[in-house]
């Protein structure tokens, strides 16, 4: 719960459809911060107080600067099979990969004067890929006032109402552990403590 040292923050979600993404709109909702949700389609989420959608295509600085502008920070969890992006990118070539997705990042967010980014990835399962090093570089060397969180996303399965109440659930039943990885990156977007570090959140 929102408490009166802590102020109300707007954060733009990308990845809203995930079970974590779920979890962190739960979240950002019981602190009472506003929530924005990036999608493809804005009439896919439930409208609730405090949760509004946008349009946004994660691989375009454009339309990631126009989606983020006002807010105080932009939560990104890559690996959310439904991440918004161009209905025609994979026709035209665009590439929708992770050192992409922290490019247009880094750039739309510098353009829209928006400075706090929370990088969520399971990077373990990116180890094989070419981009992954040439993005950490990028990021690494960027001013912008970031973390990188090593986590899953957990698929789709759950939704908000899933979330919404885990009181008396057993500590390893999957909601619980979801709200508390969310409530774990909550706490360090609220009261940053890793700042242009990279943490760890495991089920």
């Amino acid at each position: 719960m929102l408490n009166a040292e802590t102020p109300r923050l707007k954060f733009a979600l990308y990845g809203a459809h995930s079970s974590l993404g779920s979890a962190v709109l739960c979240e950002l909702l019981s602190r009472q911060h506003e929530a924005v949700a990036l999608l493809n389609d804005c009439n896919s989420i439930t409208a609730r107080p405090g949760l509004r959608t946008k349009p946004g295509d994660l691989f375009d600085v454009a339309s990631v600067a126009r989606s983020v502008a006002g807010m105080d920070g932009v939560i990104c969890l890559f690996d959310s099979p439904s991440v918004p992006s161009a209905p025609d990118a994979a026709i035209v070539g665009q590439p929708q990969d992770l050192y992409q997705a922290v490019y247009t990042l880094l750039n739309g967010m510098t353009e829209a004067g928006v400075e706090r980014l929370m990088l969520v990835a399971d990077f373990a399962a990116h180890a094989e890929e070419s981009e992954l090093e040439a993005a950490l570089k990028l990021i690494a060397s960027h001013p912008l006032k970031w973390t990188l969180v090593d986590a899953g996303t957990a698929g789709e399965e759950l939704s908000i109402d899933d979330l919404s109440d885990v009181a008396g659930l057993p500590r390893n039943d999957p909601r619980v552990q979801l709200r508390r990885i969310a409530a774990g990156m909550l706490d360090e977007l609220e009261r940053p403590q890793h700042l242009h570090q990279r943490i760890q959140f495991r089920l």
